[in-house]
Parts: C-alpha cells; structure tokens; sequence
C-alpha cells in the first residue's frame, strides 16, 4: 500500500514538473516540438520590394547552419536554398541581353531545371521541352544559363553538380487567371519531367525542375547554408 501511494506521488511530481516547464514560455507549443531542417521568413509588410530582403534572407540561413547535415567531407551539405518572388527587373535585363523580352511581372513563368552536363543528353531533354510546350499551348521565350561558382563545393556536392538553366514561358492570351496558370504550368513540368526521367539516358539522376511559377522561384542546390550566396551570383 505504502508503495503505491509512493508511485502515486512520483507521478504527481513528474506531471506538475512537466507542466511547469512547458507553461508561460510565450508561443511555444510543446506538442510540435520534434526535430527537422531549419527555415526561416523574411518579408516587407508593406509589400516593398528590396534586394535588402535576400540578403537578411541569405544571412538568416547561414546562421541556421547548425540545422543542416555534412558528412565527412565538410564542404557537402545536405542542401540548402532560398525560395523568393521572382525578380523581375533583374530578369527583364538579364533576358534582354539574351536577345529575347519579358512580358510585364506575371505574364511569364519561370522554371528552374538542373540538367545533365552531358550536352548531348541535354539538348534531348530540352528538346521534349520544346516540343511539349507547344503541344500544352505554351510559348517558350528563351533559356537561360544560371552562373554558377562551384570553387567552394566538395568533393561529393561536386561530383553530382549538375548544369543549371532557366526557361522562360509566355502566358497563354486565354488564360486570364494567374492561379490557371500556376496549373498550367504544374502540368508542364510534371508532364515534361516524366517524359524525360523515361526517355533520356542518365536522367533520373541528372535532370530535376525545383520550381516553375509566374509567381516564385528557388535557388538551391546541394550546399552548405554559408556557400549559396557564392555558388549563385544571381543572389549576390
């Protein structure tokens, strides 16, 4: 008797000890504790638009270094990006000086592909792109090589770098509606991607689209927090 009025009591401590450490600390709520990567927001309430964004964005990843993972070799993370409204000055400038214009923000979609160093492989893949914009209705405007920086990669992150490049798409006259067009351009890449994993030798490891969007676009790759910044210069 006396040893289950003691188990009785110990339960009791326990719980109030518990309670006690997990009240009156603010928006913490310990039923969503459990582990995971780092991620952060960084936004203008006022809807200002400011390269001063990325930037604090960029060196608030850096300081979530310690959520991310390396293996031995120290220069290979397990990955790390920023995801940012598209930046459509600097796009229209960029294009131009390729040879083709941007609609006004919003008339276009961006994708980002990783695709096969081989160039052979490549320019299959970019081919089905072509083709199957077409077929969907889409009016491809141009590719675009992403500058890249790999001089602070490992030896495994750039074993596996992949060739990097934009494709810039004109939303369709009867498609008014922006959501639509997020549609329309989810199916693209999916429809595209699958065509291409299936047909195109090597693929399924060197070829990936991370966005495509009227709206968003992510830079990222397999990287430490610290070397995005330098491995993009389009962030710098």
């Amino acid at each position: 008797m006396q040893s289950t009025i003691s188990n009785q009591q110990s339960a009791i401590r326990n719980q109030e000890l518990t309670e006690h450490q997990t009240s009156n600390l603010g928006l913490y709520r310990p039923e969503f504790e459990h582990d995971a990567c780092g991620i952060g927001f960084r936004a203008s309430l006022k809807g200002r638009k400011s390269h001063q964004i990325v930037k604090d964005a960029i060196q608030m990843l850096e300081r979530m270094e310690h959520r991310g993972a390396c293996g031995c070799d120290p220069d290979s993370g397990d990955g790390a990006g920023i995801l940012l409204q598209i930046p459509h000055e600097f796009f229209v400038d960029e294009c131009t000086k390729l040879g083709f214009h941007l609609p006004p923000a919003g008339e276009y979609g961006v994708g980002m592909f990783f695709m096969p160093k081989d160039e052979s492989h490549r320019n299959e893949c970019k081919e089905i792109l072509i083709r199957k914009a077409d077929k969907l209705g889409l009016e491809i405007l141009g590719f675009r090589l992403v500058p890249t920086q790999n001089g602070q990669l490992g030896e495994t992150s750039g074993g596996a770098e992949p060739h990097v490049e934009q494709l810039f798409i004109k939303r369709p006259a009867d498609i008014t509606d922006e959501i639509a067009f997020e549609r329309r351009l989810f199916v693209y890449r999916r429809y595209c991607s699958r065509l291409i994993w299936e047909g195109v030798k090597g693929s399924r490891k060197d070829f990936y689209c991370s966005t495509f969007s009227c709206r968003t676009i992510s830079y990222k790759g397999q990287l430490t927090t610290a070397q995005l910044k330098y491995y993009f210069p389009d962030l710098e």
